[in-house]
């Protein structure tokens, strides 16, 4: 680790070293601090170590701090406003491990979640003191467990002047590891020397045993797996959403088949030791009180399999209600989020929560739990808290605070948080436009065109202000094996299907009915009709498996209700368009899945701009004369429609503002009376 000059770019840049190494710190876990004159400066609350910057760290008055040193009790809400009464500037909230760092009277302090520590501290508890003594002969001192925040630092305080003055840290009982230092180069080198020789001590102890048992069969090949996790991760979805019947609460999934995963999961241990709990509290916020274990008949028919997965989802439900029911208060009601983590031998490790990067956080939690599990049985047993703790750490208003305030933001202002929705020519016009509009109101949103390069581009472009949220995919919607990757990928990547905007077209081509060729009808059929309906069909399959209802909506034409010249290729395939949205919305409505169609007309996309000069070109005028006869027709006189006005009205109708309406069509045209549905 490189000197630096200033003590707090030396401070970012420990931080980020212990962030990015998640076998050390799982995403926005973990804390750092520095004590420079008369302030500390701590990681603030809700930052993260991978990403921290200066601003990132609250900085409070050491001297106003000094009370912390005397406190025998402090409620959590005295806690946090006394904490914020120390502050010396404006900045992130403080952490509740700012008392920990306060006490401790060194300059650098850094606490991970390291695998090695939580491995070796989530063990019985007389047997973890005692290794931390044979391994570090007291220049590691072993804490017994108490509630992180006060409780915590509260503890430390009552052995801080027993402390070895050669002593270079601490390790919390299933709660990680404390060094420190003079600066954070020492610190770095501190932590990295404690985990090497507590991962040296493990994989001694480990050597030629089979600490998760004997692995029994891994599951089906990738393909076939791939395809059955196409078939479950929407009923797992659909089980674990929360709310009113027909406006849930969604989650987002992660699904991890690696193959790490799948020989873990396949241990024959492994379906008892998980039942024991997590690695740390931390892990409590971010991967639940315990994961879901789904066993599953992989070779039973597909609707024997996805009821056999409601039915075990909801016994989980149903065992998480009697927990919940042990321990809590009159009145006090059960976790919307019950469930974050879900094992599926032989298919994998599926997450859930409010969006996709948090759903990967849960997944590298998880991770990092399951590896401490087996590190712990190399020494003696893996032990987590008490059911009580647990339980009172889950309902820890400190901590359930980050949860929901992450929630709030999801849902403020937004007309689609944590939908899935696909964009079906969403690489340029009124596709690109509906893919950002989409993003806004807080859909994950996958990105599909027959230009694949072109929807990755727009993909990440997008990905740029709401990261983690979209996926640029190549679709040729006249192609079914193209179709069925889209949507499987779709499924994979975020767990199922709320929304569906079909946006695809082809210029028309213009020719008389006695000239015009099977070709020239069978081309716009395939893409304006055959390929809407294939895509259709596959959306409706997600989202019925989901049982969250959801949303279809076409762009389609002007063209499928008033007769043009020359347009029977086009228009036909239009009108066919617009009669299969009709029959689906009869088919899906009882479902919940409504199905919409926008009839747009002079918007401007590369597309109309095309046809615009084909017509100019027949007719032998300028494509400003052209122009100009589209804008004297309609009824409000308008020139070009920006994209964005059917890209507004798509989001409207894939929302819960049009949850009571189906079969309708609505314009954007500037007001065409031949053009109006009724």
């Amino acid at each position: 680790m490189p000197a630096s000059t200033d003590p707090l770019d030396s401070l970012v840049h420990l931080s980020h070293l212990l962030g990015r190494e998640t076998r050390l710190v799982q995403p926005g876990g973990g804390n750092t601090s520095i004590k420079l004159g008369d302030a500390l400066l701590v990681k603030g609350s809700g930052t993260d170590l991978r990403t921290i910057g200066r601003e990132g760290f609250t900085r409070l008055s050491l001297a106003r701090l000094a009370p912390l040193a005397a406190a025998d009790a402090m409620s959590d809400a005295d806690m946090m406003r006394f904490m914020a009464s120390c502050m010396l500037q404006e900045g992130p909230a403080p952490s509740v491990e700012t008392p920990l760092h306060f006490l401790l009277p060194h300059r650098v302090v850094a606490h991970t979640h390291d695998v090695a520590t939580m491995s070796l501290t989530n063990v019985p508890d007389g047997t973890a003191e005692r290794l931390i003594g044979e391994l570090f002969g007291g220049r590691i001192v072993y804490v017994p467990y108490s509630r992180p925040g006060f409780p915590l630092a509260k503890s430390v305080r009552g052995i801080v002047d027993r402390i070895p003055p050669d002593a270079i840290g601490l390790t919390l009982a299933h709660h990680g590891l404390v060094v420190w230092g003079d600066d954070g180069e020492q610190a770095h080198a501190r932590l990295v020397e404690v985990v090497a020789r507590i991962d040296e001590y493990l994989a001694a102890c480990g050597r030629g045993r089979l600490l998760l048992g004997a692995v029994r069969n891994p599951g089906p090949a990738t393909e076939q797996r791939r395809r059955l996790a196409e078939l479950v991760l929407p009923v797992v979805r659909g089980s674990l959403s929360q709310g009113p019947p027909g406006r849930p609460e969604r989650v987002v999934l992660h699904y991890d088949d690696a193959d790490d995963v799948l020989a873990t999961l396949g241990g024959e241990r492994v379906p008892e030791l998980v039942r024991r709990g997590m690695a740390t509290p931390e892990h409590l916020l971010r991967a639940g009180r315990l994961p879901v274990w789904l066993d599953l008949d992989l070779a039973a028919p597909a609707e024997q399999l996805t009821a056999e997965v409601r039915s075990r989802l909801a016994a989980a439900r149903a065992e998480y209600e009697e927990y919940h029911l042990r321990h809590a208060a009159p009145g006090e009601r059960p976790l919307d989020d019950w469930a974050k983590v879900v094992l599926a031998p032989g298919l994998g490790l599926i997450t859930a929560f409010t969006d996709k990067r948090s759903a990967v956080t849960a997944n590298l939690c998880y991770r990092a739990t399951l590896e401490a599990i087996a590190g712990a049985e190399a020494v003696e047993r893996f032990e987590f808290i008490a059911e009580r703790d647990v339980f009172e750490f889950e309902h820890w208003p400190l901590e359930r605070r980050k949860v929901e305030e992450q929630s709030a933001r999801d849902r403020a202002g937004k007309e689609l948080p944590r939908h899935v929705v696909v964009v079906i020519g969403g690489g340029s016009g009124i596709g690109k436009a509906a893919a950002l509009r989409f993003a806004e109101e807080g859909a994950h949103v996958v990105v599909a065109d027959l230009d694949g390069a072109l929807a990755e581009a727009v993909a990440a472009e997008l990905a740029a202000r709401f990261p983690g949220r979209l996926l640029g995919l190549p679709a040729d919607v006249r192609d079914d094996a193209s179709l069925d990757d889209l949507f499987g990928r779709t499924v994979l990547e975020f767990g199922g299907l709320d929304s569906l905007f079909y946006t695809a077209g082809l210029p028309p081509r213009f020719a008389p009915v006695t000239e015009i060729r099977r070709e020239d009808l069978q081309r716009q059929l395939e893409v304006h009709y055959l390929g809407a309906v294939g895509a259709i069909g596959r959306a409706a399959t997600i989202m019925r498996r989901q049982g969250l209802g959801g949303a279809i909506v076409a762009s389609v034409s002007k063209a499928a209700l008033v007769p043009g010249r020359e347009a029977v290729a086009y228009g036909g395939s239009k009108a066919a368009l617009l009669q299969a949205l009709r029959v689906a919305a009869v088919e899906l409505g009882g479902d919940g899945i409504r199905v919409n169609a926008i009839n747009a007309d002079q918007v401007d996309t590369p597309l109309f701009r095309r046809f615009v000069g084909e017509r100019a070109a027949r007719r032998g005028v300028t494509e400003g004369e052209q122009l100009e006869s589209y804008r004297r027709r309609n009824l409000m006189g308008v020139g070009l429609i920006p994209a964005e006005a059917v890209a507004d009205l798509a989001v409207l109708l894939a929302s819960e503002r049009f949850r009571f309406t189906t079969g309708d069509i609505l314009t954007v045209d500037g007001g065409l009376a031949e053009g109006f549905p009724r």
